[in-house]
């Protein structure tokens, strides 16, 4: 049985400590969840609008993973957020690959930032700054809990109604794109998970980050199992 190709979306930073010398990764976790599911990883750099077609061509799914704030510019607001953290070529580039694997039907699981970006590109907007949805350490730890919509993607992958989740994220989804319906709530009503409208389109957005989880955590690693092997 040939292995899903499972494209994986970079982020990019510097490390002070070593000349400035600019770095691309992806979170480890987000690479073993994969590979233990059965799929073979492949990061995709930042590169320009024109690369995002080819890459796409050469996978059989995509991931766009967690980082940076979504520039507000591109759901039509001006920044209000006291953390702007911005990093417009990657919004630009990670736009062009959502499109694209739109284009080619390639289905689409996005995390936390990703999720806010799938969002945007589907014409949706962003809350700027949320409270209580950043926990103080232990990314490997839950700190609260989801209710499931039935029937979804995401409970075909957890496979029940509630789940415990570990929050990272000072943005989340406001007004929610037309082509997405909400497919898991927080206690306080902040969505948690996102779906397509469209059930030819496969797409799946979660607002945690189970990257970070998937070693100790069943959901996390039933999660990165659904979308190797059935998304």
């Amino acid at each position: 049985m040939t292995q899903p190709i499972i494209g994986i979306s970079a982020n990019q930073k510097y490390d002070l400590a070593i000349d400035d010398v600019a770095w691309s990764y992806t979170p480890t976790g987000t690479i073993e969840g994969v590979k233990a599911a059965g799929g073979l990883p492949l990061i995709l750099p930042i590169n320009d609008e024109t690369a995002a077609k080819v890459y796409v061509s050469m996978i059989d799914k995509l991931i766009i993973t967690g980082g940076q704030n979504v520039e507000p510019k591109y759901y039509n607001e001006e920044p209000a957020a006291q953390e702007r953290d911005y990093f417009e070529a990657r919004d630009i580039f990670e736009m062009a690959l959502v499109r694209e694997a739109l284009a080619q039907n390639k289905p689409i699981f996005t995390i936390c930032r990703g999720t806010q970006l799938l969002n945007v590109v589907l014409g949706g907007s962003l809350h700027q700054d949320i409270m209580n949805h950043w926990q103080a350490d232990n990314p490997d730890k839950t700190s609260h809990t989801i209710e499931v919509v039935p029937n979804s993607l995401l409970s075909q992958a957890l496979k029940h109604s509630k789940a415990a989740i570990n929050s990272f994220h000072r943005q989340a989804l406001k007004d929610l794109s037309p082509k997405l319906k909400v497919t898991a709530w927080a206690e306080d009503q902040t969505i948690e998970a996102v779906e397509s409208y469209d059930d030819s389109q496969r797409l799946l957005g979660v607002q945690w980050h189970p990257e970070f989880l998937w070693e100790n955590n069943d959901d996390a690693r039933a999660i990165f199992d659904y979308v190797v092997n059935e998304l």
